[in-house]
């Protein structure tokens, strides 16, 4: 345990003493996109696709085949342009449901509605992609993710739910904006959203579930996230993002006053190296989030209590020889990347050793991507994942993925 938090404290300070670029939020693109379009064109429609392909080995599970196509989607996207003040966004998701019956899933990812209140402020309200650190705005969209796979989440893959914690989608209103510094920059959003649901049950007592179209109480989460890039010319950015909210529901009095509070750390650095004609890049997060302690009722129909605290992190690192003179290196990227998973180690739905003691779960991942254009480009990896339980999955994955 302690290895795998020094090698991940390593990636961090190694990123900080080297140097990545800014990546904007989804808001941010789609605004300079729709900016680009010439004329007096009020609408744009663009998008993703992705189509891939798996191969499991040493699965135990032997309902799931050893190789398959399963994975594919259509993201469109529909931008409108209201006014020169007002801005609409939306994105539909289109792709299999994780099951064999041939079916589609169809969610509505986000549908925002922007106001520009002066350069350094705008309003947003609708069902926005959740600003609680930078890999969901920023890094997550299949055509941006440079792995054929997301890092490693507290999500049904781990736990009986997904958290959703630092990724996917939360209804509220956010003001965020960009305040120049000198030779450097800050960015920030503040954001207010229903609050997250508290699971009480025998089965996910203590668990969280962050993805929000109704609240189960009046409170409301608030947070946020600052964001600053110290070097004139972009290169690094450190953010920190917090939030918290009351989860249990209002109507249960053992648990209408538990509240969840969680923090992130983020950093991106980016730098063009001459002497090794390559581009390097860093990326990394730490999630934690935290709920008061309550008694949560078991299947023998005894209460126990535990400390809940869950955290995630990821640090990833890529090169690509973007100045070489050979055609096929100039054109792919090579990564690896360290995720891991610590849930709540007393918590009946926590991974267990055979011993029955709570662990993380840590997987490795080594990448390439051969970029066929900006937008395009052919994604491989190699993943190995180490459970609690001293049992090890070894998958391939690749995926063809393109911005439209």
């Amino acid at each position: 345990m302690k290895n795998q938090k020094l090698l991940f404290v390593f990636l961090l300070l190694l990123s900080f003493t080297t140097g990545y670029g800014q990546d904007s939020t989804q808001t941010e693109k789609d605004i300079r996109l729709f900016s680009a379009v010439p004329g007096n064109t009020k609408m744009v429609i663009t998008g993703v696709a992705w189509f891939g392909f798996q191969a499991n080995f040493n699965r135990t599970d032997n309902s799931i085949p050893k190789t398959t196509f399963n994975d594919f989607g259509f993201s469109p996207m529909f931008l409108y342009k209201l006014s020169d003040k007002l801005f609409f966004e939306s994105e539909i998701e289109i792709k299999n449901d994780g099951t064999n019956d041939n079916s589609a899933a169809f969610d509505l990812e986000y549908a925002k509605l922007s106001f520009k209140l002066n350069k350094y402020m705008t309003f947003g309200a609708g069902k926005m992609l959740s600003p609680f650190g930078a890999y969901n705005e920023r890094w997550e969209p299949n055509h941006i993710e440079k792995f054929p796979n997301a890092p490693l989440r507290p999500d049904d893959g781990i736990l009986p739910d997904d958290s959703h914690l630092f990724w996917g989608a939360v209804m509220g209103m956010d003001v965020r904006g960009g305040i120049p510094m000198g030779n450097a920059k800050l960015n920030y959003v503040l954001y207010v959203s229903n609050g997250p649901t508290l699971h009480t049950d025998s089965v996910m007592g203590g668990l969280l579930q962050y993805e929000n179209w109704n609240d189960n109480n009046s409170n409301k989460e608030v947070g946020g996230r600052i964001g600053l890039l110290p070097f004139a010319n972009s290169s690094l950015e450190i953010g920190v993002s917090g939030k918290t909210g009351i989860a249990g529901n209002e109507s249960d009095p053992l648990y209408k006053n538990i509240r969840a509070t969680a923090y992130a750390i983020d950093l991106s650095f980016l730098k063009s190296i001459d002497a090794i004609s390559s581009t390097i890049n860093f990326r990394g997060q730490y999630n934690s989030v935290t709920v008061n302690r309550a008694n949560y009722q078991l299947t023998n129909s005894s209460t126990y209590t535990f400390d809940n605290t869950l955290q995630s992190n990821f640090a990833q690192f890529s090169i690509r020889p973007g100045m070489a003179s050979n055609r096929f290196l100039k054109k792919s990227e090579f990564m690896f990347r360290y995720c891991a998973v610590t849930p709540p180690k007393e918590a009946v739905w926590s991974p267990k050793d055979k011993n029955g003691n709570g662990g993380s779960t840590t997987r490795l991942d080594l990448g390439l991507t051969y970029w066929l254009s900006w937008r395009t480009g052919l994604r491989f990896a190699y993943e190995t994942t180490n459970v609690p339980d001293g049992t090890q999955q070894k998958e391939f994955i690749v995926r063809f993925a393109t911005g439209l």
